[in-house]
């Protein structure tokens, strides 16, 4: 096999499917076909006795071990609380993820015939701080070097307007006129909406709004949950009650699912414990439902316009990404919103990865313009509220202090006034928060620091400062200053260098441990 150099690899860690692309010599995204020729790989993993099998041959075996057999792992991303459990041993999801990126990655070597390490890897814009860190941790187990993570929609983006601009021996890509997207991407777990500024090689995420758990699968559970009462209506006897019942029912749902995307009805033949069922689904019964699915993005689309001052007059161009975008329902209920005609990437499944080889390749891999400037310049946002945990003056109850407000353009800065709030006060406690409400409930906890030793005698109210800065590469740098104290506190937390801690050397072990198959 012949050895090439090795390339700086797009990954889209997906719900269902995963897709890994690099850029060939052209400076074209290109998709790497897994061991089975295919361009997509199932993110589903099969544990047999600390091995691993990855992809289609695992999503095969779950008919006849589901117990041994995990799907949709990326909605658990970042749940410490959340494990799965195989031949008695607990595995996390950044364990499980790790698994599919690992194929990914031998699935390039193998076609490079080298090592291939470096890599971008997507995230939905809605994922908070502990889902990114866990993403990348699942690279690292997975003997990934990830220069960085980017937004799915981002990624989109850029694959779609990859596809307008010039070629490197024509016009500069400044030439090109001023758009505004708005990429819908709805995939198998997730659904992400943003509005990006398109100007010439400058991409601009105006603002984003999503939902970590909604995609695809929602529809097939809708489906599978409809047919388990068609079943139970003439048998009295419901598949759901066991889990090989559920399983049959969910991947039966899927099926129907994409023919009607293609078809106007479908004959469903069903057998369960001996028991048949034989009957037709339409597509206008389908649609109708998971019409409040479908309800559910356009209202986040509705929302998200609102809330950045937009109307659909300001939008250009409506393009879908991800797989359930495949569904007439998704460009129909689009095209009635906006008033325009939605249009698809190159490959609605192949888009994000597309993307994140391209970003990989323009930022780390240093292709210049001739001029020598950077050829790719992208601003995104931060996707959710930044604040600090504190406490009211007048009603002395907590409260949580917006420092960095979602749809802020990266890199951020705010500083504010607190006060302490008791006489002869020692120390200032320092909390930082993602999300949550006014009161902080809710919200993810990125860290905390104390300012202690504070002289003795200080009166009620002194005055605290606090700078919070964040930067486009997921660095939040948090700092306390009591200016009439002489007294200074710092924390920084940096989803760039993951991989620290007990906790991830323990992950390690348990990963090592583990055998992916291999088989050619």
């Amino acid at each position: 096999m012949a050895k090439h150099k090795a390339p700086l690899l797009g990954i889209d860690l997906g719900t269902t499917r995963s897709v890994v692309a690099f850029l060939d010599a052209n400076g074209k995204p290109e998709t790497i076909r897994n061991r089975e020729g295919d361009l997509t790989t199932p993110s589903v993993v099969l544990f047999e006795e600390n091995e691993l099998t990855v992809g289609k041959e695992a999503l095969k075996a779950l008919s006849s071990l589901p117990e041994n057999v995990a799907t949709f792992v990326k909605r658990e991303m970042g749940k410490e609380s959340f494990s799965m459990q195989f031949g008695g041993d607990s595995y996390s999801p950044e364990l499980i993820s790790a698994s599919v990126l690992e194929r990914l990655r031998l699935d390039a070597e193998a076609k490079f015939g080298c090592k291939v390490q470096q890599a971008v890897v997507s995230v939905p814009a809605y994922f908070d701080e502990s889902k990114r860190l866990a993403t990348i941790n699942a690279g690292l187990l997975a003997g990934l070097d990830v220069l960085a993570i980017i937004n799915e929609p981002t990624a989109a983006a850029l694959a779609f307007a990859s596809n307008k601009m010039p070629q490197q021996d024509s016009a500069e890509p400044s030439e090109l006129n001023p758009e505004s997207i708005l990429v819908y991407d709805l995939g198998g777990g997730t659904f992400d909406v943003s509005i990006v500024k398109l100007e010439g090689a400058d991409f601009v995420v105006q603002a984003t709004d999503g939902n970590a758990r909604l995609g695809g699968l929602d529809w097939d559970k809708c489906l599978a949950a409809w047919l388990d009462d068609q079943f139970e209506a003439s048998h009295s006897i419901r598949p759901s009650e066991e889990l090989s019942g559920k399983v049959m029912l969910m991947r039966e749902a899927e099926e129907i699912k994409k023919s009607l995307t293609a078809r106007q009805q479908c004959r469903v033949r069903l057998v369960w414990e001996g028991l048949h069922l034989n009957t037709v689904v339409k597509r206008s019964e389908f649609e109708e439902l998971t019409a409040h699915l479908l309800d559910r993005t356009c209202f986040t689309v509705r929302y998200l316009l609102q809330e950045n001052q937009k109307t659909w007059k300001d939008i250009d161009r409506v393009v879908l990404v991800g797989g359930s975008t495949r569904m007439p329902q998704v460009a129909k209920a689009l095209q009635r919103e906006s008033g325009k005609l939605p249009e698809f990437p190159v490959s609605a499944d192949e888009a994000v990865a597309h993307g994140a080889a391209i970003y990989a390749n323009a930022v780390f891999g240093k292709t210049k313009e001739k001029e020598g400037k950077d050829t790719l310049k992208v601003i995104d946002v931060n996707a959710h509220d930044l604040g600090v945990l504190g406490h009211d003056r007048d009603t002395k109850r907590r409260c949580n202090h917006m420092m960095i407000k979602r749809n802020t353009p990266l890199p951020a800065s705010h500083v504010a006034r607190f006060d302490t709030i008791r006489q002869d006060q020692r120390s200032v406690v320092v909390e930082i928060v993602e999300g949550g409400d006014r009161r902080g409930i809710h919200s993810n906890k990125l860290g905390r620091f104390v300012v202690d030793k504070l002289p003795a005698g200080l009166p009620e109210g002194t005055p605290v400062d606090v700078l919070f800065r964040y930067d486009r590469d997921g660095l939040i740098t948090v700092e306390a200053r009591l200016p009439t104290a002489n007294r200074y506190g710092k924390l920084t937390i940096d989803r760039a260098f993951p991989g620290e801690g007990l906790e991830f050397e323990k992950m390690q072990e348990i990963y090592s441990a583990l055998n992916l198959l291999d088989e050619e």
